[in-house]
Formats: C-alpha cells, sequence, structure tokens
C-alpha cells in the first residue's frame, strides 16, 4: 500500500480572482520506489477568506499532473528550449550534442532548400563551413555522381 509523504507546495500567481499553484509530493511504495509527481494548477479563488495553503477550498479551472518521467522530459525540454525561443529561434542545433537524429533532420531541413549550391556559398563565404568541411563535402559530392 502507497500514501502520499512530503509534499511542497507554491504559490506561482495569486491574481485577483485566481491563484497559479505547483505542487510536489513523493508516493513511497513498499518495493522501496518513490514516485515523485508534479502538479500544476489554476484555481478560482473561493468566495470570503481566501488561504493559499488550502486546495480543498479552491474550485480547480484547470490543473495537470505529470509522473516523473513527463516530469524529467518536460525539465528537459525548459532547459533546452526556453532562452532560444526567448530569443526568437525556433530550430537550433545545440553544440554540446550534435550528432542526435534530431539534429540531422534540422540539417537536413537547412540543405533542402532548392538551390543549395547557392547555400553552400553562402555558409563558405560566412565562415560557417570550415575549409576542410568545404573540400570533403565537394569530394563526397564529386563521389556520388559519379
Amino acid at each position: 500500500m502507497s500514501k502520499i509523504s512530503d509534499k511542497l507546495i507554491r504559490v506561482l500567481r495569486d491574481k485577483k480572482t485566481v491563484v497559479t499553484k505547483a505542487f510536489f509530493w513523493k508516493i513511497p511504495h513498499d518495493s522501496g520506489r518513490i514516485d515523485i509527481r508534479l502538479k500544476v494548477g489554476r484555481y478560482k479563488k473561493s468566495k470570503g477568506p481566501f488561504d493559499p495553503e488550502v486546495v480543498e477550498s479552491l474550485d480547480p479551472k484547470s490543473e495537470i499532473t505529470f509522473d516523473e518521467e513527463e516530469f524529467d522530459a518536460l525539465i528537459t525540454f525548459l532547459q533546452e528550449n526556453y532562452e532560444p525561443f526567448k530569443q526568437g529561434f525556433k530550430a537550433f542545433i545545440p553544440v554540446d550534442r550534435p550528432f542526435t537524429q534530431e539534429n540531422a533532420e534540422q540539417v537536413k531541413k537547412l540543405f533542402s532548400v532548392p538551390n543549395r549550391a547557392s547555400l553552400i556559398e553562402f555558409m563558405s563565404s560566412q565562415d560557417i563551413i570550415p575549409e576542410d568541411l568545404s573540400l570533403a563535402l565537394e569530394k563526397c559530392s564529386a563521389y556520388k555522381s559519379d
């Protein structure tokens, strides 16, 4: 039998009629495994005195609960994408791990432009592609056309 143990609750935003809260809690299991959950909810404030620590007094407008795998994926997504997206980038190749399937798809999209010769010329002229890589690409291109 599992039961909820440690909880952590934080008010993320407190407006006149609505409060947004985040909840962490641990669920220990008899096996020794401990699951961690995250719930983010937006709640209407009840009429009368409001106690932000008492969830039961709130009427949920919306809420979502993440299991540990979803929460880890969300953290990774935010760490990798928040700043670039905030700066206006929707697609990029992280330099700390450039050789992933997702990044290969980005490179394929880049090179799928109709005029590849202009793209390669532009990249070479801007020193985006080092000379040795440019030569290697030319050799590969010549090899494939034979």
